[in-house]
């Protein structure tokens, strides 16, 4: 069915539900506040159309308000974004008309017909309901009422709907010339919305239909990404199944339920995502060169109608497979890319030791910055592991030194061997190799620049590592170490050092009329020793520490002011055992910290036959960067 309605018709005799298989809500500021500025241009006669809105009626969820009006439950296909953010307005709208006793009828009203009347039992009737039963709660709780709980938002849309409340309340508390004037001001507001505003709307019968409609009608400002154009493939594939398609139908919507409920909950909601995890999984399960990924359309054509043409219960048993091993493949997505969430690898919650090594290494990996070039070796080893886990541990570490060793110490692109390690995921997946097999592939790979390693660790002269792109990883893997020999863990996490300017120069950068460096330190030998590793170190007040002399540098541990001995970084503290800051000191320094780190990223290269990998394809897509 197609017409246009009022808003005022169009909640008559339904109540909303925004089905669990739709994202969150999305709006942001600029859309918000877009809509709302609309609505103050509008004159408060005539029909102003608003745009789409697609209604799945669900017949067997009837309710009846406590006056006697029937009401049929309804999913929202598509415009829960503009939906959500009218009942918000009125919402607001209702808190400020009832605040004036001339108003209070029409508030009532608004709260009775738009929010929440009651059923005949008495008990709340809510006009809309959100998908994610945590954002619904608090959509109840802690943004429609006037006095909202002491919970905060527990998600990104909630955080959203909290924000479009605010915009909305400044946009009311705005209008208007005169406080006196603003129940009249917010009364021909109410006019606006509720009669003026008209909807093109559609209601379909069949779920199938869902993915045909929608993905050609789409909320304002948010444009449909490619996870959502898949799902929308898939239910319209399902038409053309005979047995078996409302199961199916049902098996999408929770798989996508559960997918945007883990991407979100990872903070990995975002379209680009989204696409990098179907992008993923098609590497290690269908195609694993990468050139020939071209998003939803490579889903679209693997499982063209036509190709399947009279044969729907294959085309079933595809499907289902690829929407389960999707469904899968997002637990090892999220788990790889957000170790650090307290459910990450809850698989492994019975092995406590083995699930905090898996979940270290993780971080580490995720630390070097160019983890998507192993998310579909690493979703394989997963889904392989599971009777032996800790095969992706060992598989874990590689990749750290892989990631480590070639992009960072041999500086490739991250698209360097990136083909070579997907053919690898998806040889494991399917059982064409096994682990042995994906091990010796990847040192293979690493001999092929082991030379660049053998520079890097050698200490015999100062080497310039100020602006490179392993230095803080470096000394924060330095601290971990040493912290470890104490039988402990490091004081400050990562975070505090990724994104500050945390590194202090122990010899400082600026020598003039500094009689205690001067004599030490030439104008030449300064130039040479400054930047080099061993007169480098992470610090959290590098501000304070300055230029001044090492022996104010080491200082005391009982002192007040921020100084080595009473430090909380264990590569400060170890600072201590120098007296005196030399031209000797730094070599002895740079010797013991890439002694250390020989041992850290070492590789038994020598283990590996030359001919090892020869049977793995070698694609190289030099192409692409696939940033991690």
């Amino acid at each position: 069915m197609n017409n246009t309605v009022s808003l005022q018709d169009l909640f008559h005799d339904r109540i909303f539900r925004i089905p669990d298989y739709q994202r969150g809500y999305a709006w942001e500021e600029q859309q918000v506040l877009e809509f709302l500025e609309d609505l103050e241009l509008l004159s408060s006669s005539g029909r102003h159309y608003t745009g789409t809105i697609i209604l799945h009626p669900q017949p067997d969820d009837e309710y009846m308000d406590s006056e006697g009006n029937s009401y049929v439950g309804n999913h929202v296909v598509d415009g829960q974004q503009r939906l959500t953010t009218i009942v918000l307005l009125l919402n607001e709208m209702g808190r400020m008309l009832g605040a004036h006793e001339s108003t209070r009828g029409i508030a009532e009203g608004i709260k009775k017909n738009y929010v929440k009347a009651r059923n005949v039992a008495g008990q709340s009737l809510r006009k809309l309901r959100l998908n994610q039963e945590d954002t619904d709660t608090f959509f109840q709780t802690g943004v429609l009422p006037e006095v909202p709980s002491v919970t905060g938002p527990p998600n990104a849309p909630s955080r959203r709907l909290v924000d479009a409340k605010r915009t909305i309340g400044k946009f009311l508390t705005s209008g208007g010339n005169d406080v006196t004037d603003r129940p009249e001001w917010v009364v021909d507001l109410h006019k606006k919305v509720t009669k003026c505003l008209h909807f093109n709307l559609y209601e379909i019968e069949a779920a199938e239909e869902v993915g045909v409609i929608f993905e050609v009608t789409n909320d304002r400002g948010k444009p449909l990404s490619n996870l959502e154009k898949v799902k929308n493939y898939l239910l319209y594939t399902a038409s053309s199944l005979g047995i078996g398609k409302e199961e199916f139908v049902k098996s999408v919507n929770s798989a996508w339920a559960e997918i945007l409920t883990k991407l979100m909950n990872a903070g990995l909601s975002a379209p680009a995502e989204e696409d990098r995890l179907l992008r993923a999984h098609w590497l290690m399960a269908y195609d694993p060169h990468s050139r020939y990924w071209q998003g939803s359309k490579s889903i679209k054509t693997r499982f063209g109608l036509r190709k399947y043409k009279d044969r729907p219960q294959e085309l079933l048993a595809d499907l289902t497979a690829y929407v389960a091993g999707l469904r899968e493949a997002c637990t090892c997505f999220c788990d790889v890319l957000r170790p650090d969430r307290n459910d990450a690898f809850s698989a492994l919650k019975d092995e406590p030791a083995l699930r905090s090594k898996v979940v270290l290494w993780s971080s580490r990996l995720v630390r070097t910055g160019t983890v998507a070039t192993f998310l579909p070796l690493l979703m394989a080893a997963r889904k392989r592991s599971t009777a032996k886990p800790q095969q992706y541990c060992d598989i874990v570490q590689l990749c750290e030194r892989f990631a480590f060793r070639i992009y960072r110490v041999a500086r490739h692109r991250s698209n360097y061997l990136q083909s070579d390690l997907f053919s690898l995921g998806n040889a494991l997946y399917w059982g064409t190799r096994i682990f042995e097999d994906i091990g010796r592939g990847i040192k293979q790979m690493m001999t092929w620049d082991a030379d660049s390693f053998e520079q890097f660790t050698d200490a015999r002269q100062p080497k310039i590592w100020i602006g490179s792109s392993y230095l803080k990883y470096f000394l924060y893997e330095y601290e971990i170490h040493l912290a470890s020999k104490r039988g402990k863990s490091p004081t400050f996490p990562w975070k505090d050092f990724a994104y500050q300017e945390t590194i202090e120069h122990i010899l400082p950068q600026t020598i003039e009329n500094q009689p205690y460096w001067r004599d030490r330190f030439t104008d030449e030998e300064h130039h040479r020793y400054l930047h080099d590793i061993g007169n480098l170190t992470l610090t959290n007040y590098n501000p304070s520490l300055g230029n001044k002399p090492f022996p104010e540098k080491r200082g005391r541990s009982d002192q007040e002011s921020p100084c080595y001995a009473n430090s909380g970084l264990f590569q400060e503290l170890d600072l201590t055992n120098w007296r005196d800051w030399t031209p000797g000191a730094i070599d002895e320094r740079r010797a013991r910290l890439l002694n250390w780190a020989e041992d850290r990223w070492r590789v038994d290269l020598h283990e590996v036959p030359r001919d090892a990998y020869q049977d793995v394809p070698m694609d190289e897509d030099l192409g692409e960067d696939d940033i991690g």
